[in-house]
């Protein structure tokens, strides 16, 4: 009998050849500026079947005395949270596992279907 542990999905091999630091580097200087970060985290809460979607827009500056490293205190000034009451499944779990895998791609009702 095999341990539960091995049929985690979280010990899956996913298969990946990238350099994560530089995939997500691109992603950042290629994401367009203005309010599509916005639609986009109501549109995954829409996707995702929530009701209530939250922002808030946090001004305030941060404490850098606990940090893992000094170079960490330039991102402790204002911040952009956000929450909607959707459940977080496993399969969201391993569609953002993969880089460029949206799983909404082939779901005619998402929102998010085209990216």
């Amino acid at each position: 009998m095999e341990s539960p542990a091995r049929d985690s999905i979280l010990l899956e091999d996913f298969g990946q050849k990238v350099d994560l630091t530089r995939r997500i580097r691109e992603v950042l200087l290629n994401y367009p500026e203005g309010t599509t970060v916005l639609k986009e985290l109501i549109q995954n809460a829409d996707d995702a079947g929530a009701t209530r979607v939250r922002l808030c827009l946090d001004r305030r500056p941060h404490s850098t005395v606990s940090l893992l490293s000094d170079s960490l205190a330039q991102w402790q000034g204002p911040s952009l949270l956000a929450y909607n009451d959707a459940v977080f499944t496993e399969e969201d779990f391993v569609s953002i596992s993969r880089i460029g895998g949206s799983s909404k791609h082939g779901q005619s009702w998402k929102t998010g279907r085209f990216g």
